[in-house]
């Protein structure tokens, strides 16, 4: 009886231990099925992927660097700044406009690039408001000669383009001559016209001169002589009267002018002498009051 009760208790304490032990896998595996579940509530986005990636060594130059973000988009709207810039190891900027689209934003590169160590800043916002600036380099080694080859073609480029523009521009400049040349022409001819008219005219003219001043035509009194002559006249008429008129204002003057008194002392002495008196003053020797008024 004693045995038997002492087996039953030792099952039943062996069976206590194990429900701990069960217990407690369970309980790690909730826990971390709980942090899985709430790790993507947590999580801001960020960037997935880029091209070129960072640290990358490029044997030829991008034309884009193209950045993917996680999340269903970027914030796009006003006051809010979605940049890529690009710049060398002198500092200067490759980048041009940064397009966004969806999770992703991009932006063409400003001609080729050389041989050298470039940096990709960028500052985004995520659809969840928040934003981040992030950064990182690529590098460009071009295979030998493949610079000069790059730069050859280049200034082979720039020498069609050139040569195109020039040609267009002689294309251009041999028109206009020949159409400067078409109008020199036209108005050589129509100067010739007018001085065959002109001619014409004048010739008609001459002839209907001729024939409506004979006298001219034969050589005799000219009509122009006449007009020398009528203006003459008018002139000495205009000089008549300009005399007459200082006449006739010198004898208003002279009448406007102040008498001087008479002298009546000879008169009285000639009223009084009688006729047949033949005494002389010289024999009178009585004074004369000369000043006798």
């Amino acid at each position: 009886m004693t045995t038997s009760t002492t087996v039953d208790i030792t099952a039943g304490g062996t069976r206590a231990g194990r429900a701990p032990r069960l217990l407690a896998p369970a309980a790690v595996a909730a826990l971390g099925l709980a942090a899985m579940t709430a790790t993507p509530a947590w999580a801001h986005d960020e960037l997935i992927s880029s091209t070129p990636e960072a640290d990358e060594v490029l044997t030829e130059s991008p034309e884009e660097i193209v950045l993917e973000f996680t999340g269903d988009g970027l914030t796009e709207g006003e006051n809010i700044t979605n940049e890529i810039r690009v710049t060398d190891g002198d500092g200067e900027s490759w980048e041009t406009e940064t397009v966004v689209d969806g999770p992703s934003m991009s932006t063409e590169l400003d001609g080729e690039l050389a041989d050298g160590e470039y940096e990709v800043l960028y500052r985004v916002v995520y659809s969840d408001g928040h934003d981040e600036e992030g950064s990182f380099s690529f590098e460009v080694d071009l295979p030998e000669g493949a610079a000069e080859t790059d730069a050859a073609e280049a200034d082979a480029a720039e020498t069609d383009a050139a040569e195109d523009e020039a040609g267009d521009g002689t294309t251009d400049d041999d028109a206009a001559e020949a159409d400067a040349a078409e109008t020199d022409a036209a108005e050589a001819d129509a100067e010739a016209d007018a001085e065959a008219d002109a001619g014409e005219t004048g010739s008609v003219d001459t002839d209907a001169a001729s024939q409506e001043d004979p006298a001219t035509a034969e050589g005799q009194f000219p009509a122009w002589a006449a007009v020398l002559f009528a203006l003459g006249g008018v002139l000495v008429v205009i000089l008549a009267v300009v005399l007459m008129r200082r006449k006739m204002t010198q004898v208003e003057d002279w009448k406007k002018a102040p008498r001087q008194p008479r002298d009546t002392s000879g008169a009285a002495g000639a009223a009084g002498e009688q006729p047949g008196d033949d005494r002389s003053d010289e024999g009178d020797d009585r004074p004369r009051d000369d000043t006798r008024e």
